[in-house]
C-alpha cells in the first residue's frame, strides 16, 4: 500500500540519517580528543606560557587590567584551539578561562571588561584552518573541502575586529559613564 512504502522510506531514512550522525560525531570526538591532548601537551611542556610571551602585546591590548599569569594561559589555549578551528575543543578552555575571569571579577553579577572583551573575541575568533568544518565538508562528500579556508580567514577577521571595536566602544561609554561625564538614560 502507498502509506506502508511511504512509513518504510521514512523509517529507512530516519535510521540512515542516525547511523550518519554516529559516525560524524565520532568524527567529531577523534579531532576533539587529538585537539585537547596536544593543548595539554603544549601547556606541560612550557610551549603555551612561550606562546603568552610572545603574545604579551596584543593580550595587554585586548586585557589590559588582566594580571593573572594563568587566566592568560588559559584564555590563549582557548584562542589557539579556535584559531586552529577545533572550537568544540576551545570550549573546554574558554568555560575554564571564563570561570577563572568571573572569580577575578568577585562573581559579581555585572560582568568586567576582561569577561566581555573574552566572550567577544572568543566567539568571533579567526579560524586559519576550519578543521571542523572542514570535516563536515568532506563528510558530506564536497570535491573541495578545503575550499572554506579563505572565505572563512577573511569573514573571521573582520568579525574578530568588530567584535573588539564594539567592545571597546563599550568599555570606553560605560568609562565615561562611571566618571560622570555622561548623564544617566
Amino acid at each position: 500500500s502507498p502509506s506502508g512504502e511511504v512509513f518504510g522510506n521514512f523509517t529507512q531514512g530516519t535510521l540512515q540519517s542516525c547511523e550518519d550522525a554516529v559516525y560524524f560525531v565520532i568524527g567529531l570526538i577523534g579531532i576533539m580528543g587529538l585537539w585537547s591532548g596536544f593543548m595539554n601537551i603544549a601547556r606541560g611542556s612550557g610551549l603555551i606560557h612561550a606562546l603568552a610571551e610572545k603574545s604579551r602585546s596584543f593580550m595587554r591590548y585586548l586585557f589590559p587590567k588582566e594580571k593573572n599569569e594563568e587566566t592568560i594561559m588559559m584564555m590563549l589555549m582557548g584562542f589557539a584551539a579556535n584559531i586552529f578551528g577545533a572550537g568544540n575543543s576551545a570550549t573546554v578552555f574558554s568555560l575554564q578561562a571564563m570561570k577563572m575571569l568571573d572569580e577575578e571579577n568577585g562573581r559579581r553579577e555585572e560582568a568586567s571588561d576582561e569577561m566581555c572583551m573574552f566572550a567577544a573575541v572568543n566567539m568571533s575568533m579567526l579560524q586559519l584552518v576550519p578543521i571542523t568544518v572542514i570535516q563536515i565538508r568532506a563528510n558530506a562528500g564536497s570535491a573541495s573541502p578545503e575550499d572554506i579556508i579563505l572565505p572563512s580567514v577573511l569573514s573571521g577577521a573582520a568579525a574578530t575586529a568588530a567584535s573588539v571595536l564594539v567592545c571597546r566602544y563599550y568599555e570606553r561609554r560605560r568609562s565615561l559613564h562611571r566618571g560622570g561625564r555622561i548623564s544617566a538614560r
